[in-house]
């Protein structure tokens, strides 16, 4: 999944639990997450929020909205993403990283305005 991410192509990615295919995706074009947002559930946000690697991240925060950062930011648990995690292979679970400070910085910038 190299091609820019659509709904259906992240939803089917998740679904078939290729997080490192959709991880990829994501790291080719982390602002497209933005646009990709209204269209996603919480728990598939929280899921492309978390497999966006630490050099996407400023990208794609500064392309989202106030209310999605929020989002964005409350899905900083990695445990929130359960649902996905079960009977994942073994190793899924490390695609996905909780925020660093700064990332959690970048995130709560501007939501007090």
């Amino acid at each position: 999944m190299t091609e820019i991410p659509t709904p259906a192509s992240t939803r089917s990615a998740l679904e078939r639990r290729a997080f490192a295919e959709l991880k990829e995706s994501l790291a080719a074009s982390p602002a497209r997450l933005a646009r990709l947002w209204p269209a996603l559930t919480p728990l598939e946000r929280a899921a492309c929020w978390r497999l966006l690697p630490p050099a996407a991240v400023a990208a794609a925060a500064k392309a989202l909205t106030a209310a999605a950062r929020w989002e964005a930011y409350q899905a900083s648990s990695v445990d929130c993403l359960a649902p996905y995690l079960e009977d994942a292979p073994l190793g899924a679970r490390d695609l996905f990283r909780a925020p660093t400070r700064r990332e959690a910085a970048l995130l709560r910038k501007g939501l007090s305005r």
